[in-house]
């Protein structure tokens, strides 16, 4: 029988917390394959005692953590976003149709922040196509995973969850 390190405990409440704040179940999070590169990405970035505090909130309340924030969008877009970023990018805003104007963007030098902070970035090879938003809206990801060339010329069909009676 092994025995279980900290490292183990603390990614299996990484995970029990992450399955609280998006709506997925911890079953589906494990699926992704990116629960410790997640979890490691969020301790590397804001540190063990952040990432505990974060995860000391309370799950079912409006998430008002930026580090919570930040642990929900990765599990969704597979892309880490500093907690000061997490509640400003708006990608939404400026890709609408009739939209114009210049995207935002990483000034040269590849720096987001003039503390010398990191733009945000992609987590792992596989963080686009196991991202919980493609499950969220019964979609796959575009090019990267099945039915293939043209699946995306037709709207997603959402599956009917509601029970029939039963005769």
């Amino acid at each position: 029988m092994t025995q279980e390190t900290s490292a183990d405990t603390e990614l299996r409440d990484f995970v029990r917390f992450s399955a609280a704040v998006t709506g997925f179940s911890e079953f589906d999070l494990w699926g992704t394959g990116q629960a410790e590169a997640y979890h490691r990405t969020a301790v590397e970035q804001v540190g063990p005692e952040a990432v505990r505090a974060a995860m000391a909130a309370d799950p079912s309340a409006v998430p008002a953590d930026p580090v919570v924030k930040s642990i929900i969008k990765l599990w969704y877009v597979g892309i880490w976003y500093r907690p000061e970023q997490a509640g400003r990018l708006d990608v939404a805003a400026w890709t609408a149709p009739g939209r114009s104007g210049a995207k935002p963007g990483v000034p040269e030098g590849g720096r987001d922040g003039e503390d010398g902070s990191s733009p945000p970035f992609v987590v792992s090879p596989d963080a686009y196509t196991e991202g919980l938003l493609w499950r969220a809206i019964g979609a796959h990801p575009s090019g990267a995973k099945a039915p293939g060339y043209g699946s995306w010329a037709t709207p997603p069909a959402f599956e009917d969850h509601h029970e029939e009676e039963v005769r």
